[in-house]
């Protein structure tokens, strides 16, 4: 049965451990041949080497020694990472060493379950990239050390393979029902800033961009929504999912809002507005408990988001922000 954690200090240390350097004195990492990894079609030879490469890295992620569960991940991670790969390589070898991973995810323990998904987020590969939204959603995966992991690799979408629209689609159908269900903040900011990579990806069909951005407007406003009708028994680990809100919007200013077209701006602008109103008000009252100085953050945040979209919005004098919050119970 897979570990199940419920310290989330714990869980952070086991997702640190996991990724420490190699130790000291441990044996060399064994790569893959760049001349392999070139190759756009694996012969017999070929799939001979690649068989028993993946089978020495599946029993090493599977060993109780931290070192030798560390080598295996890096074996893969290497060998996709330091040196040049064609996407067709990519593509074969993710198929074939895609199985035991997801064996080693469900069965093993925490330590070993957080490698493999490593190995996956090298693979960069649409099959992995959609099991990594498998392993972001609560549904699917209750593990919240694991689901960071595979969030985190979303988030940093770097495939160099070309997705379809049904690829692409699937995957952020996955993303979104994720954020619409998360409530660890660190995990559902990893969700938007997926949504977020998805929207601008060269590697991501145009109509799947825009699904993209359309769900990360519905996923903003679903969680400022869910804050919003807070009560006094909503559990304070939901309540900093303002956090998320926060960090998504900036990295949205800084990096996206600089290169809309007017028009682009007018459709967001018009999209958000109300979301973004939605949040001042939240940081006006904030729910019951909650990080009062987050929830300020994010209506700053907010507000000089309306003034760079909505024409006519520049900073007023402080007054009594109009609206009502919805009602606490």
């Amino acid at each position: 049965m897979p570990c199940q954690l419920s310290n989330k200090h714990f869980t952070i240390g086991i997702v640190l451990l996991s990724l420490a350097s190699i130790a000291q004195g441990q044996q060399p990492i064994t790569r893959l041949p760049e001349s392999l990894t070139q190759s756009t079609t694996i012969d017999s030879v070929a799939e001979k080497e690649v068989a028993t490469f993946i089978a020495k890295s599946m029993t090493n992620l599977a060993s109780d020694d931290p070192t030798t569960v560390r080598n295996g991940r890096e074996m893969i991670v290497q060998s996709l990472s330091k040196q040049s790969v064609h996407p067709a390589f990519r593509t074969i070898f993710a198929s074939k060493v895609l199985p035991g991973l997801r064996k080693t995810i469900a069965d093993g323990s925490a330590f070993q379950a957080t490698n493999a998904l490593e190995v996956v987020k090298a693979l960069q590969s649409p099959d992995a990239i959609a099991f990594l939204s498998e392993q972001s959603s609560p549904k699917k995966q209750p593990n919240a050390s694991l689901r960071l992991v595979a969030a985190s690799g979303l988030s940093s979408l770097r495939t160099p393979i070309d997705l379809t629209v049904a690829q692409a689609d699937g995957i952020l159908k996955m993303i979104g029902a994720s954020a619409a269900q998360e409530s660890d903040w660190m995990i559902a900011s990893y969700d938007l800033q997926a949504l977020q990579a998805f929207s601008t990806s060269p590697h991501v069909p145009k109509a799947s961009q825009g699904t993209a951005r359309t769900l990360l407007i519905s996923s903003l406003e679903s969680m400022v929504d869910r804050l919003r009708k807070a009560s006094a028994s909503t559990p304070a680990g939901e309540l900093e999912l303002i956090r998320a809100v926060n960090r998504s919007l900036a990295t949205y200013m800084r990096d996206q809002v600089p290169l809309a077209t007017p028009a682009d701006a007018a459709s967001l602008a018009k999209a958000l507005e109300p979301t973004l109103r939605n949040i001042k008000l939240l940081a006006s009252d904030p729910p019951p408990s909650s990080d009062v100085d987050a929830y300020k953050q994010a209506g700053k945040t907010a507000e000089k988001m309306l003034v760079a979209l909505v024409p006519g919005n520049s900073p007023k004098p402080q007054g009594k922000p109009q609206g009502k919050p919805a009602a606490r119970k």
